[in-house]
């Protein structure tokens, strides 16, 4: 039997001594996608309600994944481990990883896992597509997998083939170019950085008692760096035709800021490119990543 909740049971999530609302519609709360599904947060955990109010997934996970049931699907951990559910509650890839991701949009989609440690590729049946020997994945697309193996990343193909050798020290997929960082002889204290809860495994190179400095660039497919080294963390957007990328600088000298306050748009010798018009303060989570879009792609390129 489904059990029955309200709208004022429900997590919204406010900050401590903000005034908690006592919501009774379930619009208030939650957002109902085309099959009446609503998540929610109890409790006990997270779930989905019909607009009648009943748990139609039961909040017992720790976490629900946006965007929900793509093709039916939604990715969730559950007592600390990852994994597929349906629509009916079923498991369709066991909660036994300890990391899941894929692109559900695709009808069979490929899902990149680590279980015990080890990283590879598999199908919704759980048929295994790339061994589980690496020690991380970065991402994939339909030819090359982004992957690090022992201390350094490099890039395989479907076979296992090397397609670009293990020497950097980050590297991701990057329309059809790779984003990479290789090490600098700079050192950083890894106890005051962890004290503010600032690490990443992307943005430092883990060196025992100290954190390594990295710097970011892009390269080719035949390893020519089509923009140079310069940015503090992982170039995520770039444009070859106008030469211009989203990057970061003094990172690690501000270690508990929010990187989108230290990043802006640069051309090809690290130049900031300034917002036209400029964006005032209130409206800067609006519209920040707006105009850093159409500063690399152009005006009216924003596609949200």
């Amino acid at each position: 039997m489904m059990k029955k909740i309200y709208p004022w049971e429900v997590n919204d999530f406010s900050s401590p001594g903000d005034e908690v609302p006592h919501h009774t519609e379930w619009d208030k709360v939650t957002d109902f996608d085309e099959e009446g599904y609503g998540w929610v947060s109890t409790d006990s955990g997270w779930g989905f309600v019909n607009r009648d109010g009943y748990l139609v997934i039961p909040d017992e996970y720790d976490l629900t994944f946006y965007p929900h049931f793509q093709n039916g699907l939604c990715r969730a951990i559950k007592n600390g481990k990852y994994g597929i559910f349906d629509r009916d509650n079923n498991a369709v890839i066991p909660f036994i990883y300890d990391t899941v991701f894929g692109d559900f949009d695709k009808s069979d989609p490929v899902l990149a896992a680590s279980l015990n440690g080890k990283w590879g590729l598999m199908d919704l049946k759980q048929n295994e597509i790339l061994p589980f020997v690496y020690d991380y994945i970065t991402g994939f697309n339909d030819h090359h997998i982004a992957v690090r193996l022992g201390e350094y990343f490099g890039v395989v193909d479907y076979g296992q083939n090397t397609v670009m050798n293990f020497k950097w020290d980050y590297l991701h997929l990057l329309d059809g170019n790779f984003s990479v960082g290789k090490a600098l002889e700079i050192y950083f204290d890894k106890d005051k950085i962890d004290s503010l809860g600032s690490y990443s495994s992307e943005n430092y190179k883990d060196v025992g008692h100290r954190y390594q400095k990295i710097k970011y660039g892009i390269i080719n497919r035949d390893g020519k760096v089509i923009y140079p080294f310069i940015s503090d963390s992982p170039i995520q957007v770039f444009n070859p035709a106008s030469g211009r990328a989203k990057i970061s600088l003094n990172h690690f000298e501000n270690p508990a800021a929010d990187v989108d306050y230290l990043s802006f748009v640069a051309d090809m010798e690290g130049n900031r490119i300034p917002f036209d018009p400029p964006i005032k303060e209130e409206e800067w989570i609006d519209a920040f990543h707006k105009s850093c879009h159409e500063l690399i792609w152009g005006k009216g390129t924003w596609p949200y």
